[in-house]
């Protein structure tokens, strides 16, 4: 079972414990204002123009009739033109072991640090028999798992990575349904039950709030009760990945939000008594 991954990130230290590789699944069942991986959300490959990059020299444009339109169906034919690398494709298809030829490169690093991989996206749950050969690779060569997700998807999706993942990294945004609906354009209901479901299967459970001012920081309190006596991770909004949204030639909805402080973000949590990640969300 194939899959279609956009990035495979090397050395991160913000996706579970230790030093880890984080595969990138294309596709998302939600769709965030505040996302700061839009290239994440369709599941099918894309276009990215760097407009810093073009000088509009018109080569692209005579190999496809598509170039600067909404028609584009990421063929890939103006890369080969474009002299100036102002174009990308974002979405590959890879095999599970293409995937696991990347990540084992740096498993002397895992050991060393307790990392390991983590496969995120988008919703890497959307191809979850893909990421469950990948899981699979990994443990029979001793690496640590981590899956995170927002868990709009089939329970069943879990079941099948259950065991083979030694963390979830599982986001919540909100638990008023109105106010997730407002911020995700989708309903919460399922994503509610399958956190539910899982607390009752593994302990290996984490649970994150992206905490946005103005549109769901009231939301806090509510998530702390729900998760009980799981741990909690305040992930605070950044604009990190503002830039992306004009090479996809998308609009940026949130311009006008500020990032919370590092002090107003310490406080709350030492009110709520939840963890605290620094480098944003």
């Amino acid at each position: 079972m194939d899959g279609m991954v956009f990035n495979v990130q090397r050395f991160s230290l913000q996706d579970g414990k230790g030093i880890r590789t984080t595969v990138f699944l294309k596709g998302c069942s939600l769709r965030c204002v505040w996302c700061h991986n839009p290239e994440s959300q369709k599941s099918t490959p894309e276009l990215a123009v760097y407009s810093r990059k073009c000088t509009r020299c018109g080569a692209c444009e005579k190999v496809c009739s598509r170039t600067f339109s909404q028609e584009c169906t990421a063929c890939g034919k103006c890369l080969s033109v474009c002299k100036n690398d102002a174009r990308e494709i974002l979405g590959k298809i890879h095999s599970p072991a293409e995937i696991f030829d990347m990540v084992k490169r740096d498993k002397e690093y895992y050991i060393t640090s307790g990392g390991g991989v983590t496969l995120s996206g988008g919703e890497p749950l959307l191809q979850a028999d893909f990421c469950r050969e990948i899981l699979m690779l990994c443990h029979e060569n001793g690496i640590n798992t981590v899956i995170e997700t927002a868990g709009n998807v089939p329970f069943s999706a879990f079941e099948k990575v259950l065991p083979y993942t030694d963390t979830f990294l599982f986001d919540l945004k909100a638990i008023d349904e109105k106010v997730h609906i407002f911020c995700t354009g989708s309903s919460n209901t399922r994503i509610l039950q399958n956190a539910s479901l899982l607390k009752e299967k593994t302990k290996n459970l984490l649970f994150r709030m992206p905490y946005i001012p103005h549109y769901n920081d009231g939301e806090l309190p509510k998530i702390k009760a729900f998760v009980e006596d799981f741990p909690l991770e305040l992930l605070p909004y950044h604009t990190i990945g503002i830039g992306k949204y004009a090479t996809l030639g998308k609009a940026y909805r949130l311009s006008d939000v500020t990032p919370p402080s590092v002090d107003e973000m310490t406080d709350l949590a030492r009110k709520y008594g939840v963890l605290y990640q620094p480098s944003g969300y």
